[in-house]
Parts: structure tokens; sequence; C-alpha cells
């Protein structure tokens, strides 16, 4: 695993309220690859963040890791740090860089010390309390690809400009950030504005305000 290197980009320095919750699973999960259960924890957790997909995380004392070799892939996030991986080799079935952990991860996300991450849809099979299911579990009101800028704004993720913001890009941040960013539209012209701002005069006011089924 490569260290984090001073020309790495701390996104947390440019995005200081970027939101990742890490969120304990009220279960018992179990991980199936190649038929064999690979990892059994009652303290897994969950990931939320913005522009991603919700990814488990397993308390490394869980995982069985004769099951796991590691490999020289490495992969670097701005807000979490450096990423080691894993093959899953389990019941004849090998499974490619399925499974990677920050060994050293940012200050801010230190809770992720001794968890691994698992890709979701390389693993043959996961169980809650021994219940097969068929995706990660979304909590209402958690940070996902769906309540970023860019998905639920894309007309104005298309004006994000290409080469000011340096380091950070639309699916960073929520349409509620109060973060000052630099625009770029179709024209050529370019400013800076609060991305709330910009969100709030992109939507409409509704005259009917007192509508409601009840008559």
């Amino acid at each position: 695993m490569s260290a984090t290197l001073p020309t790495d980009t701390n996104g947390w320095t440019l995005n200081p309220n970027y939101e990742i919750d890490f969120d304990i699973i009220p279960a018992r999960v179990r991980v199936v690859s190649g038929g064999v259960s690979i990892a059994t924890s009652a303290g897994a957790r969950v990931m939320y963040e913005l522009g991603h997909a919700p990814m488990y995380y397993m308390p490394r004392a869980d995982v069985d890791m004769s099951c796991l070799q590691a490999t020289d892939k490495d992969t670097y996030c701005p807000y979490k740090g450096h990423a080691s991986y894993w093959t899953v080799r389990a019941g004849g079935k090998v499974v490619e860089n399925a499974i990677w952990t920050y060994l050293t991860p940012h200050s801010e996300l230190s809770v992720l010390e001794g968890y691994l991450g698992f890709y979701w849809g390389k693993m043959g099979a996961w169980y809650e309390d021994d219940n097969e299911v068929s995706g990660p579990r979304e909590i209402p009101g958690r940070v996902d690809t769906t309540n970023q800028l860019k998905r639920l704004f894309p007309e104005l993720a298309a004006e994000w400009h290409p080469t000011l913001n340096v380091g950070i890009k639309p699916y960073e941040f929520p349409a509620y950030s109060d973060a000052v960013v630099w625009w770029q539209d179709e024209t050529g012209r370019e400013w800076q504005e609060r991305i709330r701002a910009r969100v709030l005069a992109a939507t409409t006011l509704r005259t009917d305000g007192d509508a409601h089924p009840y008559g």
C-alpha cells in the first residue's frame, strides 16, 4: 500500500462539509463466495457517501483471511485515503480485487481502521440474520447517489467550471451545500456563487401552497 503523499489531494481541505455516514447494521451479516462463508459479523457497518451506493464493511477480525490473497492494487480516495486490495479464493472460485481496506485512513475517517470493504456484486450471496438479501440496506435520510447535486440538478452540474474547481466535483456536494464554487455557462461567462443559491434560483414556488388531499 502507498503511503499518503504530500501531493495527494485531501478532500476535507477542499470540501470540509463532505458527508459520509458509517452506520451499524442491526443484524448478523454473513458473506458467501464460491459457496463458502468468508465473513460473519454482528458488527458490520454500512457506508453512505455522496455519489456512491451503500457499501458494507466488516471488522477484519470477523473475516476469514485465509480466503484472501493480497494484491498490488492501490487506489486513492481524497476523503478516505489509500486503499489496499485482496483477491478472494474460496470454493474453487477466484474473485479479483473484491475486498479492500484503508490501513491508514485520513484522520477524519479514522473509524475505518480495522474494517474491510466488500464489493457487493462480486460476492456470491449476502445474508442478514440468515435471511438472504438482494442489495445493501438503505436508511432514509442518508446520503447516496440520489441526493447529490449532479443527480438532482444535472443542468447546474453541466455548468460546473471545468478547470477552476480544482480537486472537487459536483457529485461531492448536496444540493443544500453552502460552498462557493466556480461556474461557467454556455456563453463562456465565469462566476462564483453558492451552490444552494443556484439551486434556489433553479426551482420554482407554488401558487397553491395550501393544496392538500382533504379538500
